[in-house]
């Protein structure tokens, strides 16, 4: 008897515009595959910012299109303000969510529709599966492309309606209204959307574990610090200026999720990330050139001390034939 083919999956964290990172890794092992990259992969998973990218992916859209939605669309999605360093304008950024969302999700939903248009999760090319919260009912809830007889599917729903609805974060976008239901952002409970991904292949796709290789990639959260002193009586300000308790959830999830998942694949699970650079201004909702430059920075570095020779051993995923990695 052969050895049976592995079974390979592709898992995308959250982050807001940090997912910048997480899209210019993507678009260069796309580069070196040579072919749209969801096709190295069996399952593909990925929670608010990394559901758009999943949801990219599972339809071929190219990796590189997906980037350059970021650079070119980020400020208007998001904001070309950088992070407030002075207490007023710390304020005056919190009270732009106090009374409704900092962001209207128009300009997203514009961008999402020239890749998606108005397809289906029947339509994907690839199985994949997108976290999000039903805030109306307070339920977790997983979109999922209608790939097993084990699973039902969210075949009737639009793949922008899933994107809008896994980034969909409190106080930051508008709940996205499904039927007669609200959602909002995965990331609540599944930043780091691994161990979700890791339950389908098994449960639903009746994947052995052993035949699973996982790659993880992060949006620069790992080891995340705040730039300021940390106070044992902080407030709200201190807490929720600069993303701090957002940072502080994507970061931790995705090490604790790292470490179970790694407890049970070992070596077969690859987690790509960077190390959060403390000063360099970054945020979920900040989409400045100073930024998408940092940002960019990270994701070459991360690859270029990835060791290759793991990454098409366990994914089919080529060295480079030159340094790459580009806006």
């Amino acid at each position: 008897m052969g050895r049976r083919r592995p079974f390979r999956i592709l898992s995308l964290a959250g982050g807001g515009y940090l997912g910048l990172y997480t899209a210019c890794i993507l678009a260069e092992l796309e580069r070196r595959a040579e072919v749209p990259l969801g096709r190295h992969f069996d399952l593909i998973a990925g929670t608010s910012v990394g559901g758009i990218l999943a949801l990219g992916l599972a339809f071929e859209v190219p990796a590189a299109e997906t980037r350059r939605l970021f650079i070119e669309h980020g400020a208007r999605i998001f904001s070309t303000r950088p992070l407030a360093n002075r207490a007023v304008g710390k304020l005056l950024d919190l009270a732009r969510s106090v009374w409704g969302p900092k962001y209207s999700g128009a300009a997203l939903e514009r961008a999402l529709a020239e890749h998606l248009r108005d397809q289906t999760l029947a339509d994907a090319l690839h199985p994949v599966v997108v976290p999000a919260v039903n805030v109306t009912t307070s339920m977790t809830k997983i979109f999922k492309t209608p790939h097993s007889p084990k699973s039902r599917g969210d075949e009737a729903v639009r793949a922008v309606d899933v994107a809008m609805a896994t980034c969909a974060a409190p106080a930051y976008f508008p709940s996205r209204k499904i039927g007669r239901q609200l959602f909002a952002d995965g990331g609540m409970f599944a930043v780091a959307p691994d161990l979700v991904a890791l339950h389908e292949a098994e449960q639903f796709m009746d994947i052995d574990l052993g035949d699973v290789s996982m790659l993880s990639i992060g949006t620069a959260t790992l080891q995340y610090r705040p730039a300021e002193r940390i106070a044992a009586d902080d407030g709200a300000v201190g807490w929720l200026s600069e993303g701090r308790l957002v940072l502080t959830l994507i970061s931790v999830q995705q090490q604790h999720v790292q470490a179970m998942v790694q407890d049970r694949l070992g070596g077969r699970h690859v987690h790509l990330d960077a190390v959060w650079p403390a000063r360099a201004g970054l945020g979920i909702d900040v989409a400045t050139p100073a930024a998408a430059r940092v940002l960019q920075e990270l994701a070459r570095d991360t690859l270029d001390h990835a060791d290759p020779r793991l990454l098409e051993r366990l994914f089919l995923l080529p060295a480079p034939r030159r340094a790459s990695v580009t806006p």
